[in-house]
C-alpha cells in the first residue's frame, strides 16, 4: 500500500506510568470465570472487548485539560478560604464532534468526585455533569439541571426564578461545586440577539452568584467559541481547551496515531508493526472522518477479530471487516482494501456515514 514510513512502539496509557505489565494491571476488568448457558453470549468475545474498550489511552490533550481543571479548582479553593464573596471560574471545551471531549471530560470529572479533594467547606470536589439534547430555553435547562444534575424532579408550577434558585439552593445543599455542560451548543440556535445575550449573562450569573457560586465547564463544537466570545465578561471567566480533528501533515498526529494503534493492539495481545505506515494511517484516518474518538472503534473490533482468530499481527483485513460491519458497506469495500481509496471515501462523508449508523441504532 505504497511507500511505508516506519514508527516506534511507544506505551501511553492511563496510570501506566510504571511500564506496561503494571499498566494491564490497572485497566483489566473483573474477569469472567465459570460457564453459565448463555447461548447468545461469546464469553472469550465480550471479555477482550471489555478489556480493551474500559482501558483509557492518554492523549496529549488530556493534559492540557487536566491542567485546566486544577487550574479552576485551585482559583475557586483559593478564594473560597478566604470566607468573602468571589466569582468563580470555569473552562470552555471545544472542537468537532467525536474528537473526545466528552470522554476526557468524563474521566476527570471521576477524578474530581472520587472524594480526594477536600474543598474549603470541608466537603470533597464535586462536579455534576448534564448533558443538552436539543434545543432548550434557559427555564427548560433549569429544570433538565436538577434532575439530571442534582437528581431532583419538579413538581407543579414553577417560574424561570424559582427553578434556578432551587438549583443554587440544591447545589450548596448538596456540596456541589460545579456543573458540565455537555453539547452546550444547543442552548443557543434559533435565538435573538436578545435572548442569546440572556442566556451568556444567565451562565456568568452561576458564576458569580453571592450565596453559591458555581465553577462551569462548557463544552460543545466550535460554533460555541463564537457565542461565548460574544460575552466579554464570560468569556474573560472561561479558559478555552481546544480539541481538534486527526491532521496527519502535523508529524505529532503522526505519531499519536500511531501510538494509539500500538497501546490497543499491546494490550490485545497482537502485533501492529506490520502495519505501522503513514499509508496505512491516512486510511484509518479517512475511514474514521478524521476523528479520534471514532479511530478506536474499528481498531478495538479489529483487535479482538485477530485475536479471536488467534492471529499474531494485525493485518489491512481485520481493519477491513471491521469497517464495513460497523457501516454496512459491501464486504470487502473499504479504504483498507482499495488501493487509490481517496476519490471513493471522503473524510467527511465517512463521518456523516458513522453518524448516521449511531443515529439509526439509537432509535
Amino acid at each position: 500500500m505504497g511507500h511505508r514510513c516506519r514508527f516506534f512502539a511507544p506505551n501511553r496509557w492511563a496510570n501506566l506510568r510504571a511500564g506496561r505489565p503494571a499498566a494491564t494491571r490497572a485497566l483489566r476488568p473483573p474477569e469472567y470465570h465459570g460457564q453459565t448457558d448463555m447461548s447468545f453470549v461469546n464469553t472469550n468475545t465480550a471479555q477482550a472487548f471489555a478489556d480493551l474498550r474500559g482501558a483509557h489511552y492518554t492523549f496529549p490533550r488530556a493534559q492540557k485539560l487536566r491542567e485546566g481543571f486544577e487550574w479552576m479548582l485551585t482559583d475557586y479553593w483559593s478564594k473560597a478560604l478566604l470566607g468573602r464573596r468571589f466569582e468563580a471560574r470555569g473552562l470552555l471545551v471545544t472542537g468537532p464532534s467525536r474528537t473526545g471531549k466528552s470522554a476526557e471530560i468524563e474521566h476527570l470529572l471521576a477524578k474530581v468526585n472520587d472524594g480526594e479533594t477536600a474543598m474549603p467547606d470541608g466537603r470533597p470536589a464535586k462536579i455534576v455533569s448534564v448533558m443538552l439534547a436539543g434545543t432548550m430555553t434557559w427555564k427548560d435547562l433549569g429544570v433538565h439541571t436538577l434532575r439530571e444534575g442534582l437528581h431532583l424532579p419538579t413538581r407543579g408550577k414553577m417560574t424561570q426564578t424559582e427553578i434556578w434558585d432551587m438549583v443554587g439552593f440544591q447545589a450548596r445543599a448538596q456540596g456541589v461545586h460545579g456543573i458540565h455542560y455537555d453539547e452546550c451548543q444547543h442552548i443557543f440556535p434559533r435565538k435573538s440577539v436578545e435572548g442569546r445575550a440572556m442566556i451568556l449573562d444567565s451562565f456568568k450569573s452561576l458564576l458569580k452568584n453571592p450565596d453559591w457560586p458555581l465553577m462551569l465547564v462548557l463544552s460543545g463544537v466550535d460554533e460555541l467559541v463564537g457565542h461565548i466570545a460574544s460575552e466579554e465578561q464570560l468569556a474573560y471567566l472561561l479558559r478555552p481547551v481546544q480539541f481538534h480533528e486527526i491532521g496527519l501533515q502535523r508529524p505529532e498526529d503522526q505519531q499519536e496515531l500511531n501510538s494509539l494503534c500500538f497501546a490497543y493492539a499491546d494490550k490485545a495481545g497482537v502485533d501492529f508493526s506490520g502495519l505501522s505506515s503513514l499509508d496505512f494511517f491516512r486510511r484509518l484516518a479517512c475511514a474514521c472522518g478524521n476523528r479520534w474518538g471514532l479511530a478506536i472503534e474499528p481498531l478495538i473490533d479489529a483487535c479482538v477479530a485477530a485475536r479471536n482468530s488467534a492471529d499474531m499481527a494485525l493485518t489491512s483485513e481485520h481493519f477491513c471487516r471491521a469497517f464495513t460491519a460497523r457501516t454496512a458497506l459491501a464486504p470487502g469495500y473499504s479504504p483498507f482494501s482499495i488501493e487509490k481509496f481517496e476519490p471513493l471515501f471522503k473524510g467527511e462523508k465517512m463521518f456523516e456515514l458513522w453518524e448516521n449508523k449511531r443515529a439509526a441504532a439509537q432509535r
